[in-house]
């Protein structure tokens, strides 16, 4: 009893240590999901992204390389979008090319690991950001995967009343300028309409990510770092694989991914197991799988977590095979 206490105890500490270092990201994400449902840029970005089809990929991609916002911080942007109508495939290109690269990380990269790493990172952001959008593309055309793929969009039964359990996606205002019944009504004032998008967006978000957070901080008290290094050394022919695996569970964001990797190749790690490591971790942490899982529906789901753990297998086999 007093051990399961000790180690409740522990995990609520890194439970809060976690929350400490992801509410900025989280706030920043909110606060940019209501600006604009307030100045109602969700409306013409959806109306650009149907429209340009193809282009908005690219768009998507490169809104995603500059994008400071990790995995979990960008949840709101696109849960926004895509109950707004977006379709997925610009949406998942911008979901998975956030949390690989923005500038504070690509620097902060560059001076942890040097201009090789940065680069080769940068690189597969794009690649897999366009990938991800193309292939897509390519299913919801062939009927594989769904319009949005969105759990929560039909939110209305047929005489127009929500459905229950969908009041909040209502209250938050993701379909309001969207032509959806029973979208969010404008305010006189502005900034009141910001405070209660902000405050509904934050509730929204934050039901997921709450939960998530303390399943993580569960992962990362019974999987410590210095266990699993010793499957991430030169002399493992696997060590690559194992690398992409162990990045699902492990909370990495993407500015203090270089750190960690560069004390681990100190340690021995190979060249590919850190690049895996480097790709993999930002885009499959378990807060952002977690509230994906439950906005998302299994096909849309199983696509961002393959691609997140194949861009990481082969960036990091490629790595090892040049430069291990």
């Amino acid at each position: 009893m007093i051990s399961l206490a000790a180690d409740a105890k522990v995990v609520f500490s890194l439970f809060l240590e976690q929350s400490r270092d992801l509410w900025p990201f989280y706030l920043g994400g909110v606060l940019f999901a209501s600006f604009i449902k307030t100045f109602k840029w969700d409306r013409r970005v959806r109306a650009s992204l149907v429209r340009y089809d193809r282009a908005a990929i690219l768009v998507a991609v490169g809104a995603g390389l500059i994008s400071p916002l990790c995995s979990c911080g960008i949840l709101p942007v696109v849960i926004a979008l895509s109950a707004a109508g977006v379709p997925l495939p610009p949406v998942l290109a911008l979901l998975i090319t956030s949390p690989l690269m923005s500038p504070d990380a690509f620097l902060i990269t560059v001076g942890q690991l040097g201009w090789t790493w940065a680069l080769w990172k940068l690189s597969v952001a794009a690649l897999v950001g366009l990938l991800g959008g193309f292939g897509a593309l390519w299913l919801v055309r062939r009927g594989v995967l769904g319009g949005t793929s969105f759990r929560v969009e039909k939110i209305y039964d047929s005489p127009g009343k929500v459905r229950p359990g969908f009041e909040d996606i209502v209250n938050a205002g993701c379909f309001a300028h969207a032509g959806e019944e029973g979208g969010v009504v404008d305010r006189a004032s502005r900034l009141r309409f910001f405070a209660d998008r902000f405050r509904d967006m934050a509730i929204l978000v934050g039901k997921f990510l709450v939960p998530a957070l303390l399943l993580q901080a569960v992962v990362t008290y019974y999987l410590p770092v210095n266990v699993v290094e010793p499957l991430l050394g030169r002399k493992s022919a696997l060590s690559v694989l194992f690398a992409a695996l162990i990045a699902v569970p492990m909370p990495l964001p993407q500015v203090a991914a270089p750190a960690l990797i560069k004390s681990l190749l100190g340690a021995g790690m190979s060249p590919g197991a850190g690049m895996a490591i480097l790709i993999g971790g930002p885009v499959t942490s378990i807060p952002a799988l977690s509230a994906l899982a439950g906005v998302y529906d299994r096909r849309a789901f199983a696509l961002y977590v393959g691609l997140g753990v194949a861009a990481a297998l082969v960036a990091g086999s490629l790595f090892q095979a040049w430069y291990g």
